[in-house]
């Protein structure tokens, strides 16, 4: 019982692991990319360029 239970709590964070890496690997594409359109809320955003002229 002991050996199942370490070994579904080491799945689950081997899961949450690689979860959180292809997130942040999604999220650096996006970043890189010039076409991907920026939030509002983002301080390089076309919003708050024209708001700061």
């Amino acid at each position: 019982m002991g050996s199942l239970m370490a070994m579904l709590a080491f799945g689950k964070l081997g899961f949450v692991a690689v979860l959180a890496f292809l997130a942040s690997r999604s999220a650096m594409r996006m970043k890189d990319d010039p076409a991907h359109k920026r939030s509002t809320l983002c301080a390089n955003s076309e919003h708050w360029a024209a708001t700061r002229k």
